[in-house]
């Protein structure tokens, strides 16, 4: 199983917050082409792919919406509008929800109230976990497992304490190459080596 974690520290957890933020700083629009990248094949979606998106803009908790492909519902339409619009119905389904708690929406997306650091912890346990950086390994040198997990970012940089904290972990910086990518393109190119 591979698994994908974004984390979005602009993108709001209210869900006419979230909306609104489309062409925003925030830009929640790029969140439907990670979903897509992510998940999409022609006719169908990956049964062998996880994608976590972190939200971190909260007056009380983090959410991480997991789109998992083996449960993965009914999605109506491959368009930002569509897919921002069930993000924003998981989030809806969320409110008031304490802390670690959890719920899965009507579109088979699992929500739950965890940081992004959290949610790496319990990554690390057992599996090779990279994060994408233009001063890590060639991603053509390493040699993949058949689980790992990638972390990528919004456009908002990775704060220097937050790699020293996954550095802890044992994270390992992975490159695909020296121009700065936005996050899909970077999941669509992973799984182009992953399957090779």
């Amino acid at each position: 199983m591979r698994e994908f974690i974004l984390r979005a520290r602009k993108a709001p957890v209210k869900p006419e917050k979230f909306l609104d933020a489309v062409g925003t700083g925030a830009h929640v629009e790029y969140l439907a082409h990670n979903i897509i990248n992510a998940l999409f094949v022609s006719k169908g979606h990956r049964q062998d792919t996880i994608l976590t998106i972190v939200l971190e803009d909260s007056a009380d908790f983090s959410r991480a919406l997991t789109f998992d492909g083996r449960t993965l519902g009914s999605l109506t339409g491959l368009h930002e509008k569509a897919l921002l619009g069930v993000c924003a119905s998981a989030l809806r389904a969320s409110i008031g929800l304490g802390k670690a708690g959890s719920i899965i929406s009507e579109h088979g997306i699992a929500v739950r109230t965890i940081s992004f650091e959290h949610l790496v912890k319990e990554k690390a346990d057992g599996r090779r976990i990279f994060i994408l950086d233009r001063k890590g390994q060639d991603v053509q040198s390493v040699e993949m497992p058949d689980d790992p997990v990638f972390i990528l970012t919004d456009h908002i940089p990775m704060p220097k304490k937050t790699f020293n904290s996954l550095a802890r972990l044992g994270v390992e910086k992975l490159s695909l190459g020296t121009l700065m990518l936005h996050a899909s393109q970077c999941i669509t190119l992973l799984h182009g080596k992953l399957d090779r």
